[in-house]
C-alpha cells in the first residue's frame, strides 16, 4: 500500500491494456508537483523548451475533454495554450472508443499534460490505436517514421513475452526515442515494451525537496528474455549475467505530481508519470536520445545524472537496491545536467558516445 493506495498490476492479457498510474482523490485547486518544480528540479530550460519538436504518445482509448483539460492545466501554470486549431496539438484515433466518463481516462491526460509541462513550445502527437486489441502493440511502429519525430511516450505494458511485437520496436532507422514506464511493481514486475533493448526504460523516484530516493514500486530487475545490449556491456552494469538490465534511467514516480481531469484537479503517481517526463526531455535537446547515448554520456559526463543512491525496490538485496553507477531501481539516475551536456556535445561526439 502506498498512501492508502494497493498499487495496480500492470501484468494484463494481450487485448486489453494496463496502464501504470494511480490516482488520488480529485481536489478543488491543484496540490503536487507542478511544470515549475519540474524545471527547477531537472535543470530544465522551463517555457521556453521543446521549439521546433515534435512528440508522442501512443493511447488505446479517445478522451473528448484531451484539448480542454490541457489548455486548462496550461492556463493555470502559465504554459502555452497547445490547440488543434494553432496545430500544435494533433490527435490521430485510429478506431479507439471513446473513453465513458466513468471510466479512468487519466492516463492519456497525464502523458500529454506531463509532456507539455516539461517542453511548453513542443507539438505534440497523440495516436489513439483500435480499442480492445493487441493494435496498441504495434502503435509505435506505425509512426515512428513521422518526419520530425523526436519521441514516443509508452506508458502501457502488456502480459506475455512480447516477442512477437520486438522488432517493431527495434526497426528505428530515425533514431526516435521510445521511453516505456518500467511499471509501479517494485522489483522482477517488468514487462514489454519497456524491457526491449531499443526501448528506453523509465523507473521511478520519491522527491524530498531537491533531493529523490529510489522509489518502492519502480519496475526492475533482469529480462532474462533478451540478451544484454552492447550499451549496457560497454557500460558495465553489475551481476547482469549476460541480460538486459531494467530500467535504463528514472524521474520522480512516487511523489505526486498535479494533473487536470474531466474538468477536476486529480494527483497522479507511477512511472506514467516519469516515462512522458522523459519524453519532453528528449524535446529539448539538439541530438536523437538513444540508450547508447545515454550510457556513454553517464560514463563519460556522470553529472548528466543524479545518482540515486539509497532506497529500494523489494527485499532481494543487490538488485533491490539503489547503489552508487548504475542499479536495478532507478538505472543510471534522473536528469541533472543532461540537457546542457547534451546540447554541448558536437555531431562528431554525439555519434562516438552513441557507437554500441
Amino acid at each position: 500500500m502506498l498512501n492508502g493506495m494497493k498499487k495496480p498490476q500492470t501484468h494484463i492479457t494481450m487485448g486489453e491494456t494496463a496502464f501504470t498510474h494511480m490516482k488520488q482523490a480529485a481536489k478543488a485547486s491543484p496540490a503536487g508537483l507542478t511544470p515549475q518544480n519540474l524545471w527547477k528540479l531537472y535543470n530544465l530550460p522551463g517555457i521556453s523548451g521543446g521549439k521546433g519538436q515534435l512528440i508522442a504518445e501512443v493511447i488505446d482509448g479517445a478522451i473528448p475533454t484531451m484539448e480542454s483539460d490541457l489548455n486548462a492545466y496550461s492556463r493555470q501554470f502559465g504554459l502555452p495554450e497547445c490547440t488543434v486549431a494553432s496545430g500544435c496539438l494533433t490527435i490521430k484515433n485510429q478506431g479507439g472508443q471513446y473513453i465513458p466518463n466513468g471510466s479512468d481516462p487519466a492516463e492519456g491526460l497525464l502523458d500529454v499534460q506531463l509532456m507539455h509541462a516539461v517542453a511548453p513550445q513542443a507539438k505534440i502527437l497523440v495516436y489513439i490505436m483500435h480499442t480492445n486489441n493487441t493494435s496498441i502493440a504495434e502503435g509505435p511502429s506505425e509512426i515512428i517514421k513521422t518526419p520530425g519525430l523526436k519521441a514516443i511516450n509508452m506508458s502501457y505494458g502488456f502480459d506475455g513475452n512480447g516477442k512477437q511485437f520486438a522488432a517493431l520496436y527495434n526497426d528505428n532507422p530515425n533514431q526516435v526515442a521510445m521511453f516505456g514506464a518500467s511499471g509501479d511493481n517494485g522489483y522482477g514486475q517488468i514487462t514489454p515494451p519497456s524491457i526491449y533493448p531499443g526501448v528506453i526504460a523509465v523507473g521511478g523516484t520519491v522527491v524530498n525537496g531537491s533531493t529523490e530516493t529510489a522509489w518502492d514500486g519502480s519496475g526492475g530487475g533482469l529480462s532474462k528474455l533478451y540478451s544484454e545490449p552492447s550499451y549496457q556491456t560497454k557500460y558495465g552494469i553489475p551481476r547482469a549475467n549476460g541480460f538486459r538490465g531494467n530500467p535504463d534511467v528514472a524521474a520522480v514516480a512516487g511523489s505526486p505530481v498535479a494533473i487536470y481531469e474531466l474538468g477536476k484537479w486529480q494527483t497522479e503517481m507511477g512511472t506514467s508519470v516519469s516515462a512522458p517526463i522523459w519524453t519532453g526531455i528528449a524535446a529539448l535537446v539538439n541530438k536523437p536520445i538513444t540508450n547508447a547515448l545515454l550510457y556513454g554520456l553517464a560514463k563519460s559526463q556522470p553529472n548528466s545524472f543524479n545518482d540515486i543512491t539509497s532506497g529500494t525496490n523489494g527485499k532481494c538485496g543487490f538488485y533491490c537496491t539503489a547503489r552508487p553507477g548504475y542499479d536495478y531501481v532507478t538505472g543510471l539516475g534522473t536528469p541533472k545536467n543532461f540537457v546542457a551536456n547534451v546540447n554541448a556535445l558536437t555531431a562528431a561526439q554525439a555519434v562516438a558516445l552513441s557507437q554500441p
